[in-house]
């Protein structure tokens, strides 16, 4: 019995001072936009900006990246000093040029909006690096190419496909959003 109490006791040590993992989704970070459709391959090296404390894309990456805080436990959800960031909010511009954006509206954060279990995001155990999904495995975003190399911000939207749209639209960008850890404080309860 003292051998298998031993056994547990090596295991808890072991596991609690292990190094963190390349999908670490925890405490503050930034978002960071990669350029690219593959994130078997793709690498925090391909960045072509970041999320600023609204939401929107912006290629500033010196000064123009927010800090977010994700939610310990559920929803676990993110938020800026702007407030809680999500894709439904519908005074935000629709991504009408697909056939399916009409209700894809562009991730922003606020403060009137309350931390939702839909507007969780996540990464996935096997990515190389933390890239973000939300929803049924959604870990693609899109943005219009123009907005990608001038300065300025930009809405991001959702990658939505179907049978009517099997593709990024034309003029638009498949990208990867990568967290890019800053602390592992973690909001500890409530919307943040």
């Amino acid at each position: 019995m003292k051998c298998l109490s031993t056994f547990y006791t090596a295991l808890y040590v072991a596991a609690s001072t292990s190094v963190v993992s390349a999908q670490d989704f925890s405490g503050s970070g930034e978002i960071h936009i990669i350029n690219s459709t593959d994130f078997g391959s793709a690498t925090p090296a391909e960045s072509i900006g970041c999320l600023d404390v609204n939401g929107a894309f912006t290629t500033s990456l010196d000064s123009g990246c927010a800090t977010f805080t994700r939610l310990a436990q559920s929803p676990g959800t993110v938020s800026t000093d702007a407030g809680n960031c999500s894709f439904t909010d519908a005074s935000q511009p629709a991504n009408t040029d697909n056939p399916y954006g009409a209700n894809s509206y562009a991730w922003h954060c606020r403060p009137d909006f309350a931390a939702a279990a839909t507007d969780s995001l996540y990464t996935v155990k096997g990515f190389n690096y933390p890239f973000l999904c939300h929803g049924d495995i959604n870990c693609y975003y899109d943005v219009k190419n123009n907005m990608i190399s001038r300065n300025g911000t930009a809405p991001v939207w959702g990658y939505v496909w179907g049978s009517r749209q099997t593709t990024i639209p034309a003029g638009h960008s498949q990208v990867l959003w990568y967290w890019k850890q800053t602390s592992t404080d973690a909001a500890a309860s409530g919307e943040s």
